[in-house]
């Protein structure tokens, strides 16, 4: 298997209009990427300007970023001809995307929304996300370095400029060639522009800490709350076993709910469930159940506590 590890820079025009209001929300204007073999050694390169067609004026603080110059992007041709030519060289052997951050991935399949290009696919892509990979095996799960400060802390020498497609993938590729294989085979990341649709498209991923379940769509919010085997704390290493509530879900926003539970074998369980609604509308649920310390059960109780007394 291949990896294509990939950059994108986008425009989006400073009119103080809504995201709502929008058509499209970023315009993707250049494509970077680095194509890896299975022994992750950089076997190719592609980079092209995108003209743009929505958005003609160029937001200055995209334009001081790139460093572009005037009439530089009209040397690009349309986004459906460079996408073509991105696939193509994608190639017909099996691959999986890599990016810096999980956004990249969802642009540019609403790009090729507009376009009306054919979609890259019709269900949830796994890829690696090589922001949060690097932050697992530095010891910093939460972190959310830029790039150039990894690059820093990684040692890695600096060849090529930073904040252009190219330059970007070409640094998530060198990072990504370092990465264990052991981590790579149980934190992949999936983009969700579209959702599962069925039960059985359903995401589930277990590894040594978390256990992540991505629920297909449904019609209401209330469908997902009122699910007895959604909102249930199971232990993962005792085969999905529903363990002993000890804080019962809550959430200040009906959006992201948390809770605990207490297995007699494994300890505590931390739970975090996250509501969504997808591009098609309907609602989803991202839930991850994490083993932890009775120290950090405590903070949750205390969270629980406080948005209690602000509410009465």
């Amino acid at each position: 298997m291949n990896y294509i590890v990939f950059d994108l820079e986008w425009n989006q025009p400073d009119d103080g209009k809504k995201s709502s209001e929008r058509k499209l929300l970023f315009e993707i204007i250049e494509i970077g990427a680095v194509k890896l073999n299975e022994d992750k050694k950089i076997i190719d390169s592609f980079c092209e300007l995108v003209c743009p067609q929505v958005y003609q004026e160029i937001n200055w603080r995209t334009k001081k970023m790139l460093g572009l110059k005037n009439g530089e992007l009209n040397q690009g041709e349309t986004f459906k001809a460079v996408m073509n030519r991105f696939l193509k060289w994608c190639g017909k052997e099996d691959y999986i995307f890599c990016s810096w951050g999980s956004q990249d991935l969802t642009e540019l399949q609403r790009n090729m929304k507009y376009y009306r290009m054919e979609p890259l696919s019709n269900k949830p892509i796994p890829f690696y996300n090589v922001q949060k990979l690097y932050g697992i095996q530095i010891g910093e799960e939460e972190s959310t370095k830029n790039l150039e400060a990894a690059v820093e802390l990684a040692g890695l020498k600096k060849d090529v400029p930073f904040h252009r497609a190219y330059g970007d993938a070409y640094y998530t590729a060198k990072l990504f060639m370092h990465m264990d294989e052991e981590l790579l085979k149980n934190h992949y990341s999936y983009d969700l522009y579209h959702i599962p649709h069925t039960k059985k498209e359903e995401i589930r991923i277990c590894n040594e800490k978390e256990n992540i379940l991505i629920t297909r769509g449904v019609a209401k919010k209330k469908d997902i709350t009122a699910s007895r085997q959604m909102m249930a704390i199971n232990c993962m290493k005792c085969g999905q076993k529903p363990v002993q509530a000890k804080i019962r879900w809550f959430s200040s926003n009906n959006k992201i709910f948390y809770a605990a539970g207490y297995c007699p074998k494994h300890g505590y369980i931390k739970g975090k469930l996250k509501i969504r609604k997808s591009e098609q509308g309907e609602y989803y649920a991202e839930k991850v159940l994490t083993y932890t310390t009775e120290e950090e059960i405590n903070q949750v109780k205390e969270k629980k506590k406080l948005l209690q007394k602000t509410t009465k």
